[in-house]
């Protein structure tokens, strides 16, 4: 009761109820309503009282090592699950490719997914009837990878089934296709339903402000509404993120502000991070300080964060500085802001600082996040980190990426090598350029479909490069395809010549 009541309020009550049980069972466990790192400490517990855990524990404990970031548990949980004979259940095939994905592991997320996929092909063969939650289950996890593909496959399943249309299978369509890049057949599934819940709603202004369609989303919101469906608290942050994806700076206030005086919605970290992004993003970067300072409860690293990598992109260093010192007293081994900060002084020239913060990294044993990309082929996730020349057609790939930027540079395309955070000559710096992952992605992506007319997809854990994104609008044209990438805050559509997010990412 107090963990489906008061999730956020209650958790100490509910631990001390959980303290008082003298015989604790596998539910017990399951409906502990404890945070991430407490749920890994009780589930341990749990294996060392001898009490088998169940297909949800798993999938419990698993969640919590994706939010955590925490792969190497995870890898054990894994290990575990499979021992039980539980890692082909739904529930916890998807927690597994979740938690790979999230932590970069795209050829363990992929594996993960297969397992699902193969038990639903059995199950098929043998014509067993097959449920809802098996196919938005498998959907889920097509979509967590980014496997379009597979994705199509299961929606031809659903429709050739006798299954009628269901709410959280529409949904779990809807999530689908918007994650996977194809944001037109989720808005064609959305226009099909005959029924639609706050849950659907919500997955498509989330997906068109994803895809830079801010006028889109800020409309699908009003019809919403208008339809009497009083959205929530995840509503919010999807039109926020619209408002911010295309520079809304006044539509975010007026949305910003309606929350709690037109339907009784406080907002919560996320809202103010969404506000953040919006002030940021445009060049607002006093303000969005101020902002913060006006948020009723200690901002966390997420804000400060968002607001530092503002500063980058607009080149301010005094205040970038002073923010990055803040997310440091809060957390002096956090990573991202010890990169943020030696990006900003990258920028600026200033290699003396910027070889002063990986010193100082180093001896704390703080790693970078390796920026990786990768894309779906032939059944396959394949996937490149920076200068990457181990795939068996490496030799291909580069000699397509070579003649597409001699091709480009004849267009007009000029290398922005500001965006190589290296104190190297300007030659060398080119070499840079043309090495990052997204890049070798693409010219991938070109190779292994000539001929074709489908879009080129391309998934990314960072934020996309800004010369990547010049040298894309370029490619479109030289290849005369659409590429589609989705990096960690957005998805950019390129087309002749042009990107969706019209500049503004």
């Amino acid at each position: 009761m107090y963990a489906k009541c008061s999730p956020n309020g209650a958790l100490n009550v509910l631990k001390e109820v959980f303290d008082r049980i003298q015989d604790h069972n596998v539910m017990c466990y399951v409906q502990s309503g404890a945070h991430d790192m407490e749920a890994i400490e009780l589930f341990l517990e749990m294996v060392q009282t001898r009490i088998t855990p169940n297909q949800y524990t798993l999938s419990a404990v698993l969640k919590a090592c994706a939010s955590l970031s925490n792969p190497l548990i995870g890898e054990q949980v894994h290990s575990y699950a499979m021992k039980l004979g539980l890692s082909a259940v739904d529930c916890v095939g998807n927690s597994l490719i979740t938690m790979y994905a999230r932590s970069g592991n795209m050829e363990h997320a992929r594996k993960a997914f297969d397992v699902l996929f193969q038990a639903f092909e059995l199950l098929h063969e043998i014509e067993t009837e097959i449920d809802s939650f098996t196919f938005a289950s498998l959907l889920s996890g097509a979509s967590s990878i980014g496997a379009i593909s597979k994705g199509e496959q299961i929606h031809a399943r659903i429709l050739k089934s006798s299954l009628e249309p269901c709410l959280h299978v529409s949904n779990a369509l809807i999530s689908m296709y918007s994650t996977c890049g194809s944001i037109d057949s989720a808005s064609q599934v959305f226009n099909s339903m005959a029924d639609r819940n706050i849950i659907s709603w919500t997955s498509m202004v989330t997906g068109f402000a994803k895809h830079g369609l801010a006028a889109k989303a800020l409309e699908t919101f009003d019809e919403m509404v208008k339809a009497g469906v009083k959205p929530n608290d995840v509503t919010y942050i999807a039109v926020l993120s619209a408002c911010s994806h295309a520079g809304l700076v006044s539509e975010g206030w007026t949305h910003f502000e309606s929350m709690k005086t037109q339907h009784g919605i406080n907002p919560r970290m996320d809202h103010y991070a969404c506000m953040v992004d919006l002030l940021g993003r445009s060049g607002h970067l006093n303000e969005a300080m101020e902002f913060i300072n006006t948020i009723p409860f200690k901002p966390d690293p997420l804000v400060l964060r968002t607001l530092l990598g503002a500063c980058q992109v607009h080149k301010n260093t005094d205040l970038g500085k002073h923010v990055a010192n803040m997310i440091i007293e809060q957390d002096p081994d956090d990573p991202a802001a010890y990169v943020l900060l030696s990006n900003l002084y990258a920028s600026a020239g200033q290699w003396d600082k910027v070889a002063e913060i990986r010193k100082h990294m180093k001896q704390r044993n703080l790693a970078k996040e390796a920026g990786c990309s990768w894309v779906e082929a032939g059944n396959l996730i394949h996937k490149f980190h920076v200068g990457d020349t181990s795939h068996k057609q490496a030799f291909e790939i580069y000699q397509e990426l070579h003649a597409l930027v001699n091709e480009i540079k004849e267009m007009g395309y000029v290398p922005n090598t500001d965006f190589v955070l290296h104190d190297v000559g300007e030659e060398e710096k080119e070499k840079y350029l043309l090495q990052h992952s997204e890049k070798i992605a693409v010219a991938f992506g070109f190779i292994g479909s000539v001929g074709s007319s489908k879009p080129v997809r391309v998934f990314k854990n960072l934020r996309i490069c800004g010369d990547c994104h010049s040298a894309f609008k370029y490619f479109s044209v030289a290849r005369a395809r659409e590429i589609v990438v989705r990096d960690s805050n957005r998805f950019h559509h390129f087309r002749n010549g042009s990107c969706s997010c019209n500049d503004h990412w």
